[in-house]
């Protein structure tokens, strides 16, 4: 169940909060279970940072409202991040250092956040550049918080349909400044990305892409939205793709995911 209201109440007891950002906004989903119905359920809320000064206020903010949730995860979206199978990294760090700089040529050094998905055929690690203003922010306020990569929470998505169904299954995590991307073939990872546009060509254009590269035809491609999107991003990829489905009826899908 749902709910878009963010105050607390004493029949709400508070199981976890779920922090993102996309370099403008900070999103954040409280999950709480109902004293007298026993369901879990969710309030939503969001807040534009106009500086990256206010940031850490507005984490502070959210420690003020949630001081008495003991889970945090957080995550930021739309960022640079690269899959390398386990058996070229061997758990060298620098090795995975090495890789994320030739594919992003990144212009300074960047934290990296590394997961290894062990349980996935093919071991797949994901190694993401970090914002260290969101990191720093999350950190002060909450100390215990547990840092996750995106693209890999959506793989999980994409790998767990893909088992089920003969084809090549994208998992889109969209927003107005850009969309989070995981493809999955018979349970195998077999792309991420993520686009820095939000406008519904941009946003199929990368799928498409990596559907070429992939050597992957159309009809063989099953899309799978990670919540309620806007008609005219569905109607530009029913345009191509006869295999389109939104997982969830809000837009606070891919937050939620976040709670798995």
């Amino acid at each position: 169940m749902e709910t878009g209201a963010t105050d607390t109440d004493t029949r709400k007891n508070p199981e976890g909060l779920y922090l993102r950002w996309d370099g403008r906004e900070v999103q954040w989903a409280w999950m709480f279970r109902d004293s007298v119905s026993q369901e879990s359920e969710f309030s939503f809320g969001h807040r534009a940072v106009s500086k990256i000064s206010m940031l850490p206020e507005v984490l502070r903010a959210l420690k003020g409202r949630f001081s008495t949730v003991n889970e945090v995860v957080y995550t930021q979206r739309f960022a640079r991040t690269t899959i390398v199978p386990a058996i070229v990294l061997k758990d060298d760090s620098e090795a995975a250092e090495k890789w994320f700089k030739l594919h992003h040529a990144p212009s300074k050094n960047v934290g990296l956040r590394i997961r290894h998905l062990e349980s996935i055929e093919g071991e797949p690690v994901f190694v993401e550049g970090l914002d260290d203003d969101w990191e720093a922010s999350v950190k002060r306020s909450f100390p215990q918080a547990q840092g996750v990569i995106q693209s890999a929470v959506l793989m999980q998505t994409a790998i767990s349909i893909s088992r089920q169904i003969d084809l090549w299954v994208v998992v889109i995590d969209s927003g107005t400044r850009g969309a989070d991307f995981a493809a999955s073939f018979k349970g195998n990872a077999v792309w991420s990305g993520h686009s820095l546009k939000g406008d519904p060509e941009s946003i199929l254009y990368s799928v498409v892409n990596a559907m070429h590269r992939n050597g992957v035809e159309q009809d063989g491609v099953a899309v799978r939205f990670a919540g309620d999107i806007g008609q005219d991003l569905h109607a530009v990829f029913k345009r191509f793709f006869s295999d389109t489905e939104c997982l969830g009826q809000s837009k606070w899908e891919g937050l939620k995911l976040l709670s798995k």
